[in-house]
């Protein structure tokens, strides 16, 4: 039976037919007419899914050059694995789990589940929890994945698995972010989700992105001036909250007291009405807890430093009177 198209996914996402045809070159079938031989696919719709295979960095076409029964030098396509990072993991992947039916895994819907417990253990908005479960009981009973206590992991024996995932997301970002701007840098990225910096004259309007951090301390009443902008990146779009801002605002560069204080003299104007929780909860993500309790201590404290990279009381007053920031009633 011959396969037929059908309904675009996204762009990242692998159709079986792609894994499909993706198993076929890591196995050796490198001509098109063997891969269409092989698989009784038509040469439209084998063009049509090695593109999708090219578009992700996964494969490339060459025209070789061959003798044929005759001696006569003919010139034909063939294609073969690309040697990006993530492309030479997943040929590996295919390769050394060759049984594994990784049509089946990898296809649809499967691997953001995949992304999520790899890369994004806290995600609750790009997959339905029923979808993720359902999901989840066929990796964990193929053992592809393993839970514990509520916590779950790829099974440490499919490590090359992660190690794919983890570069694939990684390309996705970069190539997200190349479209957004030529001229972004990325400053910090996790999971589908990345905070960028790009100059003053770039508008960038692609969808996901939204500004954040410095630029957006002027809403509060916190005037800065900058060559750059920033922009967080995530699958919902939404706006950047107060919380949001004060965190991203340390992600510029971690540890660096300019955006520490920044950050603090946000803190410190709405201390009142900052949703503690939340803060505290999306800390964890980025990995800034020990820095956000110490910015908290040192407020409530007027000037307990417990962490380096803390201004003294002093120089955070002489900021606050520079900014003419004050807090809420």
């Amino acid at each position: 039976m011959e396969y037929t198209m059908k309904t675009r996914a996204n762009d990242y996402s692998f159709s079986e037919l792609e894994i499909t045809i993706a198993k076929e070159i890591a196995s050796g079938s490198n001509s098109l007419a063997q891969i269409r031989k092989r698989l009784a696919i038509t040469p439209n719709l084998l063009s049509y899914y090695l593109k999708k295979l090219e578009n992700k960095r996964i494969i490339t076409i060459k025209r070789t050059q061959q003798l044929d029964k005759k001696e006569i030098l003919n010139s034909r396509k063939a294609v073969f694995f690309q040697y990006t990072k993530h492309a030479s993991l997943f040929k590996d992947l295919l390769m050394q789990y060759s049984h594994i039916k990784w049509e089946k895994i990898l296809s649809g819907l499967g691997i953001d589940v995949l992304f999520r417990i790899a890369t994004e253990p806290n995600a609750t908005e790009s997959i339905s929890q029923t979808t993720f479960w359902r999901y989840l009981r066929s990796f964990t009973s193929t053992g592809i994945a393993t839970c514990n206590y509520g916590s779950c992991q790829i099974n440490s024996r499919f490590s090359l698995l992660r190690q794919f995932l983890v570069e694939y997301q990684t390309f996705i970002i970069e190539r997200i972010v190349d479209l957004a701007s030529s001229k972004a840098v990325v400053l910090w990225h996790k999971g589908f989700e990345c905070l960028i910096r790009v100059p003053k004259t770039e508008h960038v309007c692609y969808q996901g992105f939204v500004k954040t951090a410095t630029s957006r301390l002027g809403d509060y009443g916190i005037q800065l001036f900058s060559d750059y902008d920033f922009y967080f990146y995530s699958k919902s779009g939404k706006p950047s909250i107060l919380e949001d801002i004060i965190l991203h605002t340390l992600l510029i560069e971690r540890g660096n007291i300019r955006y520490t204080t920044y950050s603090l003299l946000l803190l410190r104007q709405q201390l009142n009405v900052i949703n503690k929780d939340y803060l505290l909860k999306r800390a964890v993500w980025y990995d800034l807890s020990l820095q956000i309790n110490a910015m908290l201590e040192f407020i409530e404290t007027k000037g307990i430093r417990t962490l380096v990279g803390l201004p003294t009381w002093a120089e955070f007053e002489s900021k606050m009177k520079e900014y003419e920031t004050r807090a809420i009633a």
